[in-house]
This record gives C-alpha cells, structure tokens and sequence, in this order.
C-alpha cells in the first residue's frame, strides 16, 4: 500500500495547492487473505472536496501468495473516475504446491 505522502501525492496527480488527507484506514484478516483499506479527501484551497480515493493492499497467506493492490479515485458523489489493480505472485517458487 501507499505509504509515503509523496507516493500517494504524485500516484493520485495531486495539484500543489490542493491537500490530502486520511479519511479512514481498515485492517482485516482471515485465514486465507489479510486486507488494508485506505480512504482519503483531496481538498481544494477553499476546503472544498474535489475528489475521493481509495487505496488497497490484499495478499493471499495460501499458495501461491498472491498480492493485489490499487487504487480509485471518485467523484464527491461517489462516481467511479480511475481505477488500477495490479497483481503479483511470491517470488520464492519453493512455496507453490
């Protein structure tokens, strides 16, 4: 997941005058996959909301690790404008069956 404000800032193509700031973080975990759920607000010089986003991080804790993660940006009434996944595999083959 997007840990370093910078990080997020350029993924997100942040203006310079406008900020971000955490809304909401979740962290949940089951036998077979653990989840982090990140929600931020992009506001504008004048506090108002110009975009939502959210960031995610799920990997896999059964062969073959499998990790995903991503983000979205929407609109302040909850339109869909961006999303992108991307997916991976455990890198030590060892550990597939």
């Amino acid at each position: 997941m997007m840990n370093k404000p910078q990080e997020i800032t350029n993924r997100f193509d942040i203006p310079s005058g406008n900020t971000l700031k955490v809304q909401n973080k979740e962290k949940h975990n089951n036998k077979q996959q653990q989840c982090e759920t990140c929600w931020y607000l992009e506001k504008d010089n004048n506090n108002q909301t110009i975009a939502r986003y959210r960031t995610w991080r799920t990997t896999a804790l059964l062969p073959p690790y499998r990790t995903q993660t991503g983000w979205e940006r929407y609109t302040p009434d909850g339109k869909l404008l961006a999303r992108e996944v991307r997916y991976s595999e455990h890198r030590n083959t060892q550990c597939l069956h």
